[in-house]
């Protein structure tokens, strides 16, 4: 399990949680920035130098697959619902590899990696044992409502990213979970 093995890297200690097809990495490097066992995710692209990519990015770029093809999106955000539950990503990826988006930054199976990786930071620095306190059990659930009102469609990538920068809380109604749309 993911968690597990984050929770056991030393201080700079840095690893490859995975690296897709095209060679694009998605990092964790222990840093203990906020709490002990904290880490940074962080995004390689070859030919770019390594950075540090925010919920921003993957909100962002969820958005415009929704934009891009509405039914292919709402596979990804049950996906992305599954990981929140404990799936591993490496299993959902797979039927979803083949989906493509007209708009989008990173492919599905980055998207799902990066998600998972903060969701762990979270649970790490405001669960138990971190040093900073959730008002959601588990907190991931913080930044899994966001990715809900992406999937929800009901509103503009503006206020969406403005709440997430701002550390304001999505609206509650996105606790509930997504669920699988019938036709």
């Amino acid at each position: 399990m993911m968690a597990s093995s984050l929770r056991k890297l030393k201080k700079n200690e840095r690893i490859i949680a995975y690296k897709s097809a095209l060679n694009v990495e998605v990092t964790a490097t222990r840093t203990d920035k906020i709490c002990p066992h904290d880490f940074a995710v962080g995004l390689l692209i070859p030919g770019k130098a390594e950075f540090n990519p925010t919920h921003i990015r993957v909100l962002t770029d969820l958005y415009l697959k929704r934009l891009s093809d509405n039914k292919k999106a709402q596979n990804v955000f049950l996906a992305i619902e599954r990981i929140y539950n404990g799936c591993d990503p490496s299993v959902l990826a797979q039927p979803l590899r083949m989906n493509s988006f007209t708009m989008q930054l990173d492919d599905v199976e980055v998207n799902l990696f990066l998600l998972q990786l903060l969701m762990i930071e979270q649970d790490f620095n405001f669960g138990e044992g971190g040093c900073k306190k959730s008002k959601l059990n588990p907190p991931r659930e913080f930044l899994m409502r966001f990715v809900r009102w992406v999937a929800s469609g009901e509103t503009e990538i503006d206020k969406i990213v403005t709440n997430a920068v701002r550390n304001w809380p999505p609206p509650t109604k996105y606790a509930a979970p997504i669920e699988a749309q019938t036709d």
